[in-house]
């Protein structure tokens, strides 16, 4: 059983710490029961490594781009700044050598436009023995209790620099430039959320000032889903939580979910969850027993 966010320290102890020129390096840990969920956004851009055996196996998500697509969390990844993510990790002890950027440092690694899904779930299991290896050298030199040495960290921090600032380039270069913006994606979020009568594709292309060939690109390229199966995800989400309420009539769900019909409601929550909308709230009410 995941604990509950609420309950949950994450504030991470500080083993060991190094600053240097544009960030510092650090050693940290956390004490976790069990199976644990989060959801944090970060303001520095930091590469994370975890160390074994203290490591756990993570899935992720990004709550405000689509919370319903989850990847794997590797050992090497990236918190891209300014960037909500959510996951589920195993609990127990954790520790992480992670090196951290200043703005500035930051910025010039991340480079100017916006991240796309792809791109950010990319950054979670980074594949790159360079960067590896200068992590468990960084980790080497950080926990030298004897003669660390400055100017080793700093050429260590400045190779890690460069090497990610190559990931970044690569994984841009491969991502589909064509993108929305964070305001575009807002205003459609903010529209289908509004209600019935659910917005058509020409409606959402006039909202965010494109064409409807080039909204359907896009948002394919930033969610991995076309607009009408995220409308029809979002529907399908209202309607569970209606449905669970117990005291809604059946027709009035279909409609405040955005379905015209009855049946049309129906096939589509079946062919989401294999369950009849019917049958969903006799689960959801015995759950409730």
């Amino acid at each position: 059983m995941a604990a509950n966010m609420d309950d949950i320290d994450f504030t991470a102890t500080v083993i060991a710490s190094c600053p240097v020129s544009g960030g510092r390096f650090e050693l940290v840990e956390w004490h976790w029961p069990d199976m644990v969920s989060f959801e944090q956004t970060q303001q520095q851009l930091m590469l994370e490594m975890s160390l074994p055996p203290m490591a756990a196996d993570a899935s992720a998500y990004f709550p405000d781009i689509d919370p319903e697509r989850r990847c794997f969390m590797g050992a090497l990844f990236v918190r891209h700044p300014g960037v909500a993510i959510g996951g589920r990790s195993e609990g127990r002890q954790i520790r992480v050598i992670r090196c951290l950027f200043d703005e500035r440092h930051g910025a010039a690694i991340i480079g100017a436009g916006e991240p796309s899904l792809s791109f950010l779930q990319g950054l979670l299991n980074i594949r790159n023995d360079a960067l590896r290896s200068l992590m468990r050298l960084a980790h080497r030199e950080l926990i030298n209790p004897l003669d660390r040495s400055t100017e080793a960290m700093e050429a260590l921090f400045q190779l890690v620099r460069v090497e990610l600032g190559r990931v970044f380039h690569q994984a841009a270069g491969a991502a589909t430039a064509s993108r929305l913006a964070p305001w575009q994606f807002r205003r459609i979020r903010e529209r289908i959320e509004a209600g019935a009568p659910m917005p058509g594709v020409s409606e959402l292309a006039a909202l965010c000032g494109i064409s409807t060939r080039h909204l359907h690109r896009q948002f394919l390229a930033l969610t991995g889903k076309t607009i009408s199966d995220y409308i029809e995800t979002y529907r399908i989400e209202q309607s569970k939580l209606l449905l669970a309420r117990g005291d809604v009539p059946m027709k009035q769900v279909a409609e405040q979910a955005g379905f015209s019909h009855g049946n049309s409601f129906a096939r589509a929550f079946r062919r989401a969850t294999g369950l009849s909308p019917r049958e969903y709230r006799q689960r959801s009410a015995a759950l409730m027993e």
